[in-house]
């Protein structure tokens, strides 16, 4: 039986911070290191692999400083840049709880871009 694999959920409260730094859907892999349709998973709240939000973590926290909303949810003031880097990598994200968390999205909703993810996200209640 194959073992599938560790998932995620990023925090929601930091996706609209974070938006600065994904560009457009062409940047996104450039800028951040995760595909347009993981980044729409994570805007509507859904589980992605670990290793994505992993390797989103870490081109977030390297560019943290060029998104103002992260500044000022992580303030330190002896920061040089001015952000509490261990608070922002704790709150980053969370595992997915259990198997009902981690299962697809229901058959027939496309989520194609991030206005539809952002809607299917608060309809799913998914903020943690």
């Amino acid at each position: 039986m194959q073992r599938r694999p560790e998932m995620c959920i990023v925090n929601r409260e930091l996706v609209e911070d974070l938006e600065p730094l994904v560009g457009s859907q062409a940047e996104v892999m450039q800028r951040l290191g995760i595909s347009w349709n993981s980044w729409i998973k994570i805007v509507a709240g859904l589980p992605v692999r670990k290793s994505v939000g992993q390797r989103l973590k870490e081109r977030a926290l390297a560019q943290a400083a060029s998104a103002q909303g992260l500044k000022a949810k992580f303030p330190c003031s002896s920061a040089p840049d001015g952000i509490n880097r261990a608070a922002l990598d704790n709150a980053f994200m969370f595992p997915a709880a259990n198997d009902a968390e981690a299962a697809p999205r229901p058959a027939g909703y496309g989520l194609r871009g991030v206005r539809r993810a952002r809607s299917f996200g608060m309809c799913e209640g998914a903020a943690h």
